[in-house]
């Protein structure tokens, strides 16, 4: 949409308003604890709509928690309010959209009897989200980019949207949290569309938010998670065992992936009756998200991502302490088997204890 005329205004203003078929509410749904990605994205289409529609009256949703303290704070200064999706009334009259995820992909609160008016997304279309992704009105789906913001934002650009400093900072953010500074997966649209954003940015709170200030609970878990981490060849890891916040999954394997000598880094964890895993990767053709994949829905879980960070999770209800823990470890062994072509792993060392330690034993918390 770089050079986005007339023509093409008309097509995509006409497609969007289409989409929500008469509707005066239209409810945006990130996936569920959203990252930045998803806050970005979000707010740069209730800006679109609003545009369009100045009648139509646009929430931004989510389900789960937001539990880093940099995207709490991010929340503080986005342009639009974000609420978790108990707080919206009227639920059955509203239209619906989708960014940063896709129907029935197990990561999002949207109604199960609901089509979406809306889907916009950068991740792999799966066997769970096309029947619904079909009878969705207006899809667009670039693999190809490395953030869904960067989608959104040419959005933006292309309907002559004005963008704020405080939307300008929610985008850059967005954009460069989603790809690390534009190192990882970063297209050449991500990086335009970055490049373009940063003179309107307020830097002063992309600082505040970037470099928040941590709760003890950040070094309650850096701490468990150093003490239970293991490496096997190129891969590290860390068991968390039970945890209050899901968003530490995949702040552990992106810390634990800074070690000079790894390629690979797998954290799981335990959270509301789901035991959550997170692959991180440092090689761009690494496939994160195929093997994930392959690892998690063969045993009934939901999983997706890209060639350098993914994730999933397994429905745990109804297994015991022990049982959770025992399949825990063998999603690891599976992993590096899988990673490192070893049939039978043995010997995966402590990175700094004196031995393995399982969390599901650790009564510390």
């Amino acid at each position: 949409m770089e050079n986005c005329d007339d023509g093409m205004v008309a097509d995509l203003g006409q497609r969007l308003l289409s989409a929500l078929g008469g509707n005066s509410r239209l409810v945006i749904l990130t996936h569920n604890n959203p990252d930045p990605d998803a806050f970005a994205s979000a707010c740069g289409l209730a800006a679109v709509i609003s545009s369009l529609d100045p009648e139509c009256r646009v929430q931004i949703a989510y389900g789960g928690i937001v539990g880093r303290s940099e995207n709490r704070t991010m929340m503080r200064f986005l342009p639009y309010k974000v609420v978790p999706f108990g707080r919206v009334r009227g639920r059955d009259n509203v239209a619906y959209a989708l960014v940063d995820t896709q129907p029935n992909a197990g990561n999002n609160v949207l109604p199960e009897d609901k089509v979406p008016a809306i889907v916009i997304d950068h991740h792999p279309r799966k066997k769970t989200t096309r029947p619904l992704l079909r009878s969705t009105p207006f899809v667009d789906i670039r693999t190809g980019y490395g953030s869904c913001t960067t989608i959104v934002t040419e959005y933006m650009q292309c309907l002559k949207v004005p963008i704020s400093a405080a939307m300008a900072t929610a985008l850059v953010y967005g954009i460069s949290s989603e790809t690390q500074h534009l190192g990882r997966e970063a297209s050449q649209q991500d990086r335009r569309i970055y490049n373009e954003l940063v003179p309107l940015v307020n830097m002063r709170r992309l600082s505040q938010i970037e470099f928040s200030r941590r709760p003890r609970e950040h070094y309650i878990h850096t701490r468990t998670a150093i003490e239970n981490a293991f490496v096997y060849r190129q891969v590290i890891g860390s068991r968390l065992g039970p945890i209050k916040n899901p968003d530490v999954v995949a702040e552990v394997a992106d810390f634990l992936l800074l070690h000079e000598r790894m390629s690979w880094a797998i954290v799981t964890a335990f959270y509301s009756g789901k035991l959550i895993i997170s692959l991180r990767a440092v090689d761009h053709r690494s496939q994160a998200g195929k093997v994930v994949r392959q690892l998690l829905e063969k045993n009934g879980g939901t999983a997706g991502g890209h060639n350098q960070v993914a994730g999933g999770q397994l429905n745990c209800q109804g297994l015991s302490d022990r049982e959770i823990s025992e399949l825990d470890l063998s999603l690891i062994i599976d992993f590096l088997s899988q990673i490192t072509g070893v049939e039978n792993v043995k010997k995966i060392k402590p990175l700094v204890s004196a031995e393995l330690n399982d969390p599901w034993a650790d009564d510390s918390e």
